[in-house]
């Protein structure tokens, strides 16, 4: 995480016991939602993506897409770029191999795409612990779809550890930090 610290703002304080204020740069995330199938909290959806990719990469340059989708689109996408012809809840994209490519041409890079199928979110949820909630299975989502954008993945017994494992670590975070 980038921390700016303003010296103008830390002489402008009236009270010298206050702390400073502290800028600090966030990742963009766009969020879109192409579906309206399923209510969603857009604004924790946004919030906690920002924080858990701010994790990872605080330049303020960097994007993530995060799209909602119905169930159609998710399984045209998951037919096309996975060759599985069947519904999925998330489907991540990475561009960071991409990166260098770019370098230069636009202020703004889009490190990568996540699609999830609220629809789907919402079934999962229903078959989970009395604890659990549409907000935390769309956090799920969100976070397995960040953490597959930095190259995390569950395809080996070792990684699907070590992704799960940090999956669980995130989450805990997240709802001790929001309250969730």
């Amino acid at each position: 995480m980038i921390i700016i610290r303003s010296l103008s703002e830390n002489k402008q304080r009236s009270n010298p016991g206050q702390a400073p204020r502290l800028l600090v740069q966030k990742m963009k995330i766009e969020l879109i939602n192409n579906q309206d199938e399923v209510s969603l909290d857009l604004g924790l959806i946004e919030k906690v993506s920002t924080y858990v990719s701010n994790k990872f990469d605080s330049c303020p340059d960097n994007v993530i897409n995060i799209i909602l989708s119905d169930s159609l689109e998710i399984r045209t996408l998951n037919k096309t770029y996975r060759n599985i012809d069947r519904i999925t809840d998330v489907l991540s994209f990475s561009y960071l191999s991409d990166r260098e490519s770019f370098h230069g041409k636009d202020s703004l890079f889009t490190i990568g795409e996540i699609y999830i199928c609220p629809g789907i979110a919402k079934e999962n949820a229903k078959n989970q612990d009395t604890d659990w909630s549409l907000d935390l299975e769309m956090v799920l989502l969100v976070v397995h779809g960040i953490l597959h954008i930095y190259d995390y993945d569950h395809e080996e017994k070792y990684d699907r550890i070590e992704m799960e494992s940090l999956q669980e670590c995130i989450i805990a975070d997240i709802r001790n930090t929001f309250g969730i």
